[in-house]
């Protein structure tokens, strides 16, 4: 098993905690469901991560993440420091926001935030730090015109 499976598996042992936590009826079996719909097999009697596959164990992670777990990136890029957002990253995810909250977008997590930058930059972005700051801006005008066009 490779150290980013490993990885993985103990991110979804996180945010498997977080859930029994903060999600109303969270239990075990829900995980296991949650595993199982992404991919998982059974290893003796129960429904196990150690059987998914790098791509199953995002899927996973995904998932935990639109139901709101926290997940955070960026703390080990800077050597544990944590990155401040740039004012016009935060911008533009605040305006995806409330863009969501009107309803004018369908899915207003980031994933579909990262679809949308591609397809107004014609090419394909990994992360909102990829971005340039002339993209940024078009992006942050183009949010604001289709907030104009919600209200």
């Amino acid at each position: 098993m490779s150290s980013l499976a490993k990885h993985l598996i103990q991110l979804v042992g996180i945010a498997k905690t977080w859930a029994m936590k903060n999600l109303p009826g969270w239990s075990d079996d829900s995980h296991r469901d949650l595993l199982s719909r992404h991919g998982a097999r059974r290893s003796g009697d129960k429904i196990s991560a150690l059987t998914m596959t790098t791509p199953m164990l995002n899927a996973v992670l995904a998932d935990y993440e639109r139901r709101g777990w926290p997940r955070d990136r960026q703390v080990f890029k800077t050597g544990g420091q944590r990155q401040a957002t740039p004012p016009d990253i935060a911008h533009i995810v605040r305006l995806w926001g409330k863009l969501g909250e009107a309803g004018k977008v369908a899915n207003a997590s980031r994933p579909a935030l990262l679809a949308f930058a591609a397809r107004q930059t014609g090419r394909d972005i990994g992360n909102l730090d990829s971005l340039l700051p002339a993209e940024r801006q078009m992006l942050i005008e183009s949010l604001k015109g289709w907030m104009l066009r919600a209200a």
